[in-house]
């Protein structure tokens, strides 16, 4: 009887404290990627971000994020070349070197300058399968051309959107565009729709779509290793089609709150 008094008494005084935690408010900042490196499926338009105008709007941004004053900052690179960011980030502090057009660099750099932040953290994680070509092959074979049509349309309307949206909007503008709650939604639903593709027996689509989610799912596990508790604000600077998942993974952490990307860059913490 000692013994279950004695772990319920346990059990309550780690709920007390954990209650008593106070959530790390959490910015998942979605991006396009501003030097267009021409890796996923849509083709979209280079963003001249090193021009004088691209780079007054990168300022804007910076400014924005800066008043939220993130304690970390998380981006996409992986682990095993955190070596390397913090030297290049040394090199950049010290002006000795010049930034490059990625949003690694001219948000999460800059960023890290302004604030005074000894490192920004690479989590990336890349080991993972993206059989695209296969999955189209497969739709192609079992006759399921209404999903090939879904996903060439898709393809073709969001690389279409995002282009002509690219010759009228600031930078600003563009990243509020990448984390709308409805383009979170349509990140979702595009490979979620993908689950069906092929014959019966063949789980190509199934088997895509887990390698993407496990991908991002070992990014959040990465982001989770870097805590140490004392944390207040992060920010974590990803392709929004990861910040898309890892913001369904995380709304279910109760020590953490997600702050809309909306709320930061239009002012408020």
């Amino acid at each position: 009887m000692k013994r279950v008094l004695l772990s319920i008494c346990t059990f309550l005084l780690l709920v007390a404290v954990h209650a008593q935690q106070k959530p790390i408010k959490v910015v998942l900042l979605g991006t396009f990627h501003f030097d267009n490196p021409g890796l996923d499926v849509a083709k979209f338009k280079d963003a001249d971000i090193l021009s004088p105008q691209r780079q007054k709007e990168v300022t804007e941004v910076v400014e924005a994020l800066k008043a939220f004053a993130p304690d970390k900052i998380f981006i996409e690179s992986p682990p095993d070349q955190q070596s390397r960011i913090d030297s290049s980030l040394r090199e950049y502090k010290a002006g000795r070197m010049p930034l490059k057009g990625s949003e690694v660099h001219q948000l999460g750099y800059r960023l890290a300058k302004e604030l005074n932040l000894p490192s920004v953290y690479g989590v990336d994680y890349r080991d993972a399968n993206f059989p695209f070509d296969s999955l189209m092959k497969s739709a192609a074979a079992a006759g399921q051309m209404d999903l090939i049509s879904f996903v060439q349309k898709t393809i073709d309307t969001v690389q279409k959107s995002f282009n002509e949206a690219l010759q009228k909007s600031t930078i600003r503008q563009m990243l509020l565009r990448e984390n709308t709650p409805e383009d979170i939604r349509l990140q979702l639903e595009f490979y979620l729709k993908l689950l069906p593709v092929g014959t019966s027996g063949n789980h190509v689509g199934s088997y895509l779509v887990s390698e993407w989610w496990r991908r991002n799912m070992v990014i959040y596990e990465n982001i989770l290793k870097h805590l140490t508790g004392k944390e207040q604000r992060i920010l974590v600077i990803f392709g929004s089609g990861h910040t898309a998942i890892l913001n369904e993974m995380m709304k279910f952490n109760s020590n953490i709150e997600l702050v809309p990307v909306e709320k930061v860059l239009k002012g408020g913490k």
